[in-house]
């Protein structure tokens, strides 16, 4: 962890939270992700304080983009994403970590439940023959996650008050044009052979031009989702909108490791038990929906090398290209089961060759 702890504002939630006699006998740091936050892992000493807890340090870094809460210093006194929406997912039964104490205006830290480390991916590729049930299971949060979200619309939670529109789909594929290319190589494309790229990944916008928007994660892998005493539980979920409805199952099951477990017969399997427990829940998916799906998967994995290579090259950040070569592979197959965008794959492929 490259900033050191601060740990005098540890000590002081951990007091606020579970009071004076409450001390850290121990804490490690925790996996970062791809964004400003850090987490630390507090080891608790006091008869009123559980054995662990999780500190999620809070950064203060540029945006990545509209809509992203990842690098957003949140004015004094304004509440973050994260807790808006936690509250209104807990209200509504999902399992998501307990906020124990609120110290990010006076120091930017969150202290909250420790969900342990068995995530999704982490339990399924521990025990391959209970991935069809694990990941089964993740469908049924996400249907029950939609069925709610249009059920118990609430505009004072801060997922509500967000869309996953055109201009913000547009953006992210412009993210990808500007670093998955261009900070790749080091020079931008020239000004026309921009605009063919982007015009031809025009088809992967129009998942986000409907009007009939659900409640979307925005980041709903297997990575983000925890098992905990035989429960699935949500994490990293702050920045939460409206959007696809395709969007966060194709991120759950075409994520850059997923292959690995979930193969074609499964995803077909998974996807049609997405669809069926929509219909049952009285919320049937409407149009095209694998094509959504597909169009949804291929953004999501273009987002993804441009997010990368921003990273690591940009931010500094180690270890993200790494990464790329099952993002990549996510990106060739559903280019391939997309014809529309044929021509467009032949011309990113000048650039992107890990994508012809």
């Amino acid at each position: 962890m490259s900033a050191a702890i601060p740990h005098e504002a540890l000590a002081r939630a951990v007091r606020s939270a579970f009071g004076e006699a409450a001390r850290i006998a121990g804490c490690d740091a925790l996996t970062g992700d791809a964004s400003s936050r850090r987490y630390v892992r507090l080891h608790l000493a006091g008869a009123s304080a559980p054995p662990t807890a999780v500190a999620m340090l809070l950064g203060v870094e540029q945006r990545f983009g509209p809509g992203a809460d990842e690098f957003v210093s949140a004015p004094p006194g304004d509440e973050l994403p994260f807790v808006g929406v936690a509250r209104w997912l807990g209200a509504h039964g999902f399992a998501v970590p307990k906020i124990h104490h609120d110290a990010a205006a006076a120091d930017r830290l969150l202290l909250i439940e420790d969900v342990g480390d068995a995530s999704l991916w982490a339990a399924a590729s521990a025990a391959p023959a209970d991935a069809s049930r694990l990941f089964g299971a993740a469908v049924d949060v996400l249907v029950a996650l939609q069925v709610a979200g249009a059920r118990h619309p609430d505009v004072a939670c801060p997922a509500f008050r967000q869309r996953f529109d055109r201009r913000l789909a547009r953006w992210e594929l412009e993210h990808f044009v500007e670093h998955g290319i261009e900070t790749r190589h080091g020079r931008p494309l020239p000004p026309d052979e921009r605009d063919a790229v982007l015009a031809g990944l025009a088809p992967l916008v129009a998942p986000f031009e409907a009007d009939d928007r659900v409640l979307v994660h925005r980041d709903f892998m297997a990575w983000n989702i925890h098992v905990q005493g035989g429960r699935l539980r949500l994490i990293d979920f702050q920045d939460a909108l409206l959007g696809p409805d395709a969007y966060d199952l194709a991120a759950l099951l075409t994520d850059r490791t997923t292959a690995t477990l979930v193969e074609p017969a499964m995803e077909r399997e998974l996807i049609a038990r997405f669809v069926a427990a929509r219909a049952g829940a009285g919320m049937p998916v409407d149009g095209d929906f694998e094509r959504r799906y597909r169009a949804c998967a291929l953004h999501r994995a273009l987002k993804v090398v441009g997010r990368f290579w921003f990273l690591e090259r940009v931010l500094g950040k180690p270890g993200y290209l790494a990464y790329l070569p099952g993002v990549y592979a996510v990106a060739r197959r559903m280019l391939a089961a997309m014809p529309e965008v044929d021509a467009t794959r032949a011309r990113i492929a000048v650039w992107v060759p890990e994508l012809a």
